[in-house]
């Protein structure tokens, strides 16, 4: 069966990336979710696309001013119904403890932090920390845009899948030797570099191949029939397609 990966959560029921979002997954039998995370300014994993505030809470700014005490005062539900209204910002903590209640797998996303090479090691050694707590079961992915930052994490573990994320603008005729020299083992291309030739290529390296964001079962059942997983903001319509 084709993996479908809930992206952001079912980010249409929920607002994104928050665990009511997880739980909707969960509750619809999606197998795995697709998250982001980021550090702040205290070196706290939190879960979040974005590397502001504005769009997914009511309060402006970037997510590197904040602190783990001024995640209790942000909203992060409010902005997509009243139903969510106070629903907080979860912490890689948070969800690690959600997933070990609510067993899904994992792919999670190392967003490539803009404060430079310090931080972006502090999220790299957080996120193994945080993940080295899940339940074996749990099968885990972990992606990034950011190369050399799944080189780091193969080289401080190897219990984790890493997956490199790609569009047409990130990878072209060297990427062979950038999924080699980080360690990853999946590609996540963006359908515009996911033609036929390019996902049999892939395939034919011995490589996973999800595909994101994928929305409607025309296109989910071809990448299907071509081998793909796919990443998706409707996983409960796409369960077992």
């Amino acid at each position: 069966m084709t993996d479908v990966h809930a992206h952001r959560g079912l980010n249409r029921q929920a607002p994104e990336n928050t665990i009511a979002a997880f739980e909707k997954a969960y509750s619809a039998g999606v197998r795995w979710i697709e998250t982001d995370t980021d550090v702040i300014a205290d070196g706290t994993p939190i879960v979040m696309h974005d590397a502001a505030t504005d769009r997914t809470t009511d309060r402006p700014g970037s997510i590197y001013d904040l602190t783990s005490s001024d995640l209790g005062t942000l909203d992060a539900g409010s902005w997509f119904s009243t139903e969510f209204a106070g629903e907080p910002v979860p912490t890689l903590h948070q969800l690690v403890d959600f997933l070990n209640g609510h067993p899904m797998n994992l792919n999670l996303e190392l967003k490539g932090n803009q404060q430079g090479g310090r931080q972006a090691i502090a999220l790299v050694e957080a996120a193994i920390t945080e993940l080295n707590r899940l339940d074996p079961s749990i099968e885990v992915i972990v992606s990034s845009f950011a190369p050399l930052q799944l080189a780091e994490m193969s080289r401080r573990t190897d219990r984790f899948a890493l997956a490199l994320l790609a569009d047409s603008r990130d990878l072209r005729a060297n990427w062979r030797a950038t999924i080699e020299l980080c360690g990853a083992t999946l590609i996540h291309p963006s359908t515009t570099l996911a033609t036929h030739q390019a996902v049999d290529e892939y395939l034919a390296a011995g490589l996973r191949v999800n595909v994101w964001t994928i929305n409607d079962l025309g296109t989910a059942n071809k990448y299907r029939n071509w081998g793909c997983g796919v990443i998706t903001d409707n996983a409960d319509q796409m369960i077992g397609f």
